[in-house]
């Protein structure tokens, strides 16, 4: 039978054993630090692993296992700190910040569902962390659970309402709801707590332009250029994409007369439709309000010419008399469309015939022409422009 004195000392070398191994588990850990400093991460490693294999179940061991991860992902072993935050966590499962961290990893490389668990569970172990909220509602944003990221946000926004970066989150996940002038809301009040939040700006610029809100989406772009050039090319490329195109101007580069009234004579028009049966193409030249696309512009089919009726702006073909016998037919479309990107220039062609008699009347005013094609970014022209007309001009 072991005596009681036996037995005491038995327990005090063994604690004793244990303190020596906890202080050299201390000190490994603090030369792993020092060395992570000094950016010798491969250094900084070692020390970390030793600090674990003095005293593999002690505090130093979860703190040198999170440092160990960040070494090695300062040396792109991302696998390798996946592992060193696992056992973390395995050691001490109510560690937020390694739940944390290892959802980080996860988003960055777009896992997103296992970034969502982690940054959950630190959410349950910490609900009062911003940091831990604010990860959960982008992880929320990145899986399309829109609602559930508005609910994070706005915790987020209780606990800091000074913190600009929250309304914005908070602005995005009600854009991606379609709550358009609730999310526009979140972003001022980013931009009032901090008039520098290049993201709010931007937020609000992109809200602004599902709104079809051009005017002030463009105010957001010439306020941002001011803060960040990149941003601000990033609002104008989506403003482009977003706007729907229309036509901006119009001109005749030949002798078709735009403004000509109802019963012109055609042989007036040119000479050379002074001959009986005689034909003459004329041209519409039409800017656009952004970049279409070629194709659609330069098909024909995707114009139309017609005859404006009471119901247009500045009257009806003819002023709504009876037309008269002499009146010659228009096309329907044009028979010809050419299309120079670099200028969003359309120049339409289309032709006019006499009558079998010379004596042919028009009234060149009052012919509508339409483009029902689309952008380059395959978007539908804006119906308020996409008529043009002598009288009534963009229509």
């Amino acid at each position: 039978m072991i005596s009681s004195e036996k037995i005491n000392s038995l327990f005090s070398s063994t604690y004793l054993q244990l303190a020596d191994y906890d202080n050299l588990s201390s000190r490994a850990l603090g030369r792993g630090i020092d060395r992570y400093m000094e950016n010798d991460y491969e250094g900084a490693a070692r020390e970390f692993k030793r600090s674990i294999a003095y005293s593999p179940y002690s505090d130093y061991s979860v703190k040198s296992y999170e440092y160990l991860a960040t070494a090695y992902l300062n040396q792109n072993k991302v696998a390798d700190a996946v592992a060193a935050y696992k056992q973390a966590i395995k050691q001490n499962p109510s560690n937020d910040s390694a739940h944390l961290s290892l959802g980080n990893i996860y988003f960055r490389d777009s896992r997103f569902q296992e970034a969502e668990a982690e940054y959950s569970l630190a959410v349950r172990i910490d609900p009062t962390s911003v940091a831990n909220r604010f990860a959960l509602g982008t992880a929320y944003l990145a899986t399309e659970k829109y609602s559930q990221a508005e609910a994070q946000f706005k915790r987020v926004t209780q606990i800091t309402p000074r913190d600009a970066n929250g309304y914005d989150a908070l602005g995005q996940a009600l854009r991606k709801l379609e709550r358009y002038d609730e999310a526009v809301v979140q972003f001022k009040k980013a931009i009032a707590l901090d008039k520098t939040n290049s993201d709010a700006y931007l937020d609000l610029g992109y809200t602004y332009a599902d709104m079809k809100n051009g005017d002030e989406a463009k105010k957001q772009y010439d306020l941002l250029k001011e803060i960040d050039t990149r941003k601000a090319a990033d609002l104008r490329a989506y403003i482009d994409q977003t706007d729907a195109p229309r036509i901006a101007f119009a001109y005749s580069p030949g002798n078709y007369p735009l403004t000509a009234e109802w019963g012109t004579v055609l042989s007036t028009v040119d000479d050379a439709l002074s001959f009986p049966g005689a034909s003459k193409d004329f041209s519409l030249s039409i800017t656009f309000s952004k970049d279409m696309d070629q194709f659609s512009v330069q098909n024909p089919w995707n114009w139309q010419i017609r005859k404006a009726t009471s119901q247009d702006p500045g009257g009806a073909y003819n002023l709504g008399l009876a037309v008269p016998a002499t009146e010659v037919a228009t096309p329907s479309a044009p028979y010809r469309v050419t299309y120079d990107a670099g200028a969003r220039l359309a120049e339409v062609t289309f032709r006019i015939k006499q009558n079998s008699s010379g004596t042919g009347t028009i009234d060149p005013s009052h012919l509508i022409f339409r483009f029902n094609g689309v952008d380059a970014y395959g978007k539908a022209m804006d119906s308020a422009a996409d008529e043009y007309g002598g009288v009534s001009m963009i229509i």
